[in-house]
């Protein structure tokens, strides 16, 4: 219960925060109090939000499939049920469209296939397993793996495991112990699992060095610019930063505020709330890990409110057998789960009311560090580079990636030189969408109708794609049809 208690407060805390300070100036304590931004604890129910709803659906499949360990098949088939637009964002949005058309996990994370997948979605979707999996970090990351990769490959991965490691360890510290002390203590475990060629890594070991340096335990705010200026402005560690919902920008801001927060929920979440980019995500996460570390009552007596027990998954999510659930009914089947994750994956045993679960004696091996290196090159439908006659491209469209689609009516052109040898074009599908001619090279590629029977559209749906070509400068070239059925370009990806 205090892990999904946990979970919410810091999502709705965060969330007035969310991609409002991406660039210097960011917020600082002195935006954070009353008549401020502010804690948010009097939802009554509690909203379903990205952070806790995807979390949701997959105890839901867990519990309908009778497995704590999903397969491909009933991964897809619940995002797919349950899991949809409008209110889907970046790799999660790419991967449901991938499962649309027939692909299941984990090539939805695959860089050729998904052009989010560096970005954050598994780091807030998938802690819950390492809650299931109490004190065995190991099989935590067995039951997360498919789900992480659902959206997240490589560095993501590392990231969103990360988490998992940490979710996994809360019941191993020892309440007799400085609370600061033994989150530094696991938090280490968990970076020795990340590979040290990752940046995620290279984020960790800044963010903890500047943390032990800094004479001022509460000046975050130091550290959080000296992020800014490492990560953002300049390229380290072999980071690129790409948009304010990156996983590694995020990942080091959650670390700044699990540090410096010091185990105190409050001072966690404020600082988390505060510290910018996509805020609302780290919140969430820290505040269902110390959430499933204090418990629901200890909540309640750190705010001294009586909190609501209900959750409105029907707010963003589909066909669930309830459209207000219940905390306690969600941690009673949550603990139903993990006494078959004792004794299925753990050959444990639960006796009298206790889990008896087998020592995991040997240290975490650090994760393999065998991915394909990524050769894809985005460019952004507003990219300067583009030459268009009848599209306009549109500001804010959160479900576009970078914000941004162009869209043409009757006629529309657009062109764009690059160098590579293979392009892949991302479009939006709609029911109402028009069709549009590709010329490479002057060579005509084809006809391709946008127009789907998915009531909401599909974003980062791969119109186009061709490869092998002859690694030298190319035009790609896109004429609208004469009707006044729109037609648009969310980005194309080029492979050097």
């Amino acid at each position: 219960m205090g892990f999904w208690l946990g979970s919410c407060i810091g999502n709705w805390t965060g969330l007035p925060t969310e991609n409002r300070r991406v660039d210097f100036p960011f917020f600082t304590d002195e935006d954070f109090g009353e008549g401020k931004f502010n804690f948010v604890l009097d939802q009554d129910p509690w909203g379903a939000d990205d952070d806790t709803d995807i979390e949701y659906i997959y105890q839901l499949a867990m519990e309908q499939n009778n497995s704590p360990l999903l397969s491909p098949s009933q991964i897809s088939a619940a995002w797919q049920k349950h899991i949809g637009l409008p209110l889907l964002w970046v790799s999660n949005l790419a991967a449901l469209t991938q499962m649309q058309n027939g692909a299941l996990p984990p090539d939805t994370s695959h860089p050729d296939n998904n052009p989010m997948w560096e970005m954050i979605d598994a780091q807030l979707t998938t802690e819950l397993f390492g809650a299931l999996a109490p004190s065995r970090p190991d099989v935590g990351l067995k039951l997360a793996h498919l789900p992480i990769r659902t959206t997240a490959y490589a560095h993501s991965k590392w990231a969103a495991e990360f988490y998992v490691i940490m979710h996994s360890l809360a019941v191993t510290i020892d309440s007799d112990k400085s609370r600061k002390d033994e989150i530094l203590r696991i938090s280490e475990i968990a970076r020795e699992y990340i590979p040290n060629s990752s940046y995620i890594a290279d984020m960790y070991d800044f963010v903890y060095d500047s943390y032990l340096k800094n004479p001022d335990n509460n000046d975050w705010e130091k550290t959080r610019d000296m992020v800014a200026n490492r990560y953002q402005y300049n390229n380290n560690a072999g980071y690129i930063y790409q948009y304010p919902w990156d996983s590694g920008i995020n990942f080091a801001a959650s670390i700044i505020s699990l540090l410096y927060g010091e185990g105190d929920f409050k001072r966690t979440l404020a600082i988390a709330s505060m510290c910018g980019w996509d805020s609302d995500n780290p919140t969430a996460t820290w505040g269902g890990f110390l959430g499933l570390l204090m418990g629901f009552d200890e909540l309640k007596e750190l705010f001294d409110y009586n909190f609501s027990t209900s959750y409105n998954i029907a707010r963003t999510r589909y066909n669930t057998p309830l459209k207000i659930d219940n905390f306690n009914d969600m941690a009673e089947r949550g603990l139903k789960l993990i006494d078959a994750v004792v004794r299925k994956e753990m050959k444990g045993s639960v006796k009298d009311e206790r889990w008896v679960i087998p020592q995991f004696k040997d240290q975490l091996s650090m994760a393999s560090t065998i991915v394909e290196k990524n050769q894809w090159q985005t460019i952004e439908d507003d990219d300067r580079a583009w030459t268009y006659i009848g599209f306009e491209t549109q500001q804010e469209q959160w479900n576009a990636s970078g914000a941004t689609l162009s869209v043409g009516q009757s006629n529309c052109s657009a062109e764009i030189s690059f160098e590579g040898k293979a392009i892949q074009l991302f479009s939006y599908r709609s029911i109402d969408a028009g069709a549009m001619k590709i010329y490479l090279d002057d060579e005509f590629i084809g006809d391709f109708d946008l127009s789907t029977t998915e009531t909401h559209g599909q974003y980062y749906f791969k119109v186009f794609e061709k490869t092998a070509l002859e690694h030298k400068s190319h035009r790609l070239k896109i004429i609208g049809d004469n009707s006044d059925k729109p037609k648009s370009i969310d980005l194309i990806r080029i492979k050097n």
